[in-house]
């Protein structure tokens, strides 16, 4: 009986285990709503791993489902593109933060090795050579009883290796650990980029704090304490994804919280060799990301969530939609009243452009309104199909606008007819309605990527 419990054991074992090695995890690692107002799309970053946290390679992207939350709750939203990173146009931006507190410069093992602190650079070091400079942007920043900014992300990697360099071990004065407090301005250092963006910290200990262990007040911000959620704080509110690296035996309880909450992971090192696994591991995680764009519905919630499922796997984020607003516990009403408010301005100069300036041809005139820079601030409809795009060979062309198709829309004129018609493959705005075909009438707005454009013509 007991052999018969053993083998059924073992053959249930046998069913379940492909089950389990097969299985995947997704991951909303951030999500980029810096292009919700001007044209209603978020950017959804997604990492979709195996049970021991490695990129898939084989994902049915067909299966990707994303919802977003309503006043009536979660309802699915129409995906508009699907990407890898590595293979998209997309920026990535990095800003690599170094622990330079006392303790970085205990010897390693026998000591033969270096201290922690030549570990850690010789990791970055073998990073940066890794690195494509076309499509990423490097910054370096150190932290102990205050935060420096060393080097800006998008500066040379010989500058960023020369500022290695220059970090020298602190006296003991500045030899704490501010690790929340560095936390947060590394967050604000990161908000004014675009695209994905990840803050990658080492650190080799527990948050210690100047004030608290010293007993004097702290040479900036006195006795003020940093908690994790002062760090964790900016990171979600402007989209900024945390990779933790404990280089040590020590950690601290709270920075795997903060890294996972922000959509990264919490790495283990003790050896150079393992440091420089874990750059590789998050330079790799990150690079078979998929971003997901979706077009999403217009609320007014404090913080509405968004949810990603791939095959039985799911996860949810909220993310703050910071172009109007300061903070998401702002009333927004105040953010309804300014898009009306902004809705008024726009119709005022659509006004004065039709009655100083009456148009004696068909024209398209773009407003010095949102998003992208056209070559020309107006052109006439001399031609049959006029062009719209990013391209320099379009008819209207739109610069400063990466996901502006070099051909986006076209409008066809019928000379019989004396029409004009917008067409487009994909949804555009026109008088604030989603449409891929539109026969055009004067005063027309049209909204293609966050570029206002308004079509007109003479009054039969």
């Amino acid at each position: 009986m007991k052999n018969k419990l053993l083998i059924n054991a073992a053959v249930l074992g046998l069913m379940v285990l492909p089950a389990i090695i097969s299985a995947q995890n997704i991951t909303i690692t951030q999500l980029d709503s810096s292009e919700l107002l001007t044209s209603s799309r978020i950017d959804c970053y997604l990492s979709i791993t195996d049970n021991q946290g490695k990129p898939l390679e084989d994902v049915r992207t067909n299966l990707i489902r994303m919802e977003h939350e309503t006043e009536e709750g979660m309802n699915t939203v129409e995906i508009l593109d699907i990407q890898r990173n590595n293979l998209s146009e997309g920026e990535t931006a990095f800003l690599l933060v170094l622990d330079n507190s006392g303790s970085m410069y205990e010897p390693v093992g026998d000591g033969i090795a270096g201290n922690r602190m030549d570990h850690a650079k010789r990791a970055v070091k073998e990073f940066l050579g890794s690195l494509d400079e076309q499509n990423t942007r490097v910054g370096l920043a150190v932290f102990n009883t205050k935060y420096m900014l060393l080097v800006e992300p998008g500066s040379d990697i010989t500058v960023i290796e020369e500022a290695l360099e220059r970090i020298e071990k602190p006296d003991s004065e500045n030899a704490y650990t501010e690790l929340y407090y560095s936390i947060s301005q590394a967050a604000w250092d990161m908000a004014r980029y675009r695209g994905r963006k990840a803050i990658v910290l080492l650190s080799d200990g527990e948050n210690y704090p100047y004030f608290t262990m010293s007993g004097k007040l702290h040479p900036d911000f006195g006795e003020t304490l940093y908690s994790p959620d002062n760090g964790l704080g900016p990171l979600k509110r402007e989209g900024i994804t945390l990779y933790g690296i404990n280089f040590s035996t020590e950690k601290d309880k709270s920075l795997a919280s903060i890294s996972i909450e922000s959509g990264g992971t919490m790495y283990e090192a003790i050896t150079d060799e393992e440091l420089s696994g874990v750059y590789d591991r998050i330079k790799n995680r990150i690079e078979k990301e998929y971003r997901v764009t979706i077009r999403a519905p217009l609320v007014f919630l404090g913080s509405p969530e968004i949810s990603a499922e791939y095959e039985g796997s799911d996860d949810t984020k909220s993310y703050y939609a910071r172009p109007l607003m300061g903070t998401p516990e702002k009333d927004y009403l105040f953010l309804s009243l300014m898009i009306l408010l902004l809705s008024f301005v726009i119709w005022v100069i659509l006004m004065l452009i039709r009655f100083e300036k009456p148009a004696n041809q068909a024209e398209l005139s773009m407003l010095p309104l949102g998003a992208g820079k056209p070559a020309q601030r107006t052109i006439a409809l001399t031609s049959q199909m006029t062009v719209i795009g990013g391209s320099a060979k379009a008819d209207f062309t739109v610069a400063g606008i990466p996901s502006l198709k070099e051909s986006h829309a076209t409008i066809v004129q019928d000379e019989k007819a004396g029409t004009f018609t917008l067409v487009s493959d994909e949804d555009v705005r026109v008088n604030n309605r989603m449409t891929k075909k539109r026969k055009l009438k004067p005063g027309d707005v049209i909204n293609i990527e966050g570029a206002t454009i308004v079509f007109d013509a003479p009054k039969d």
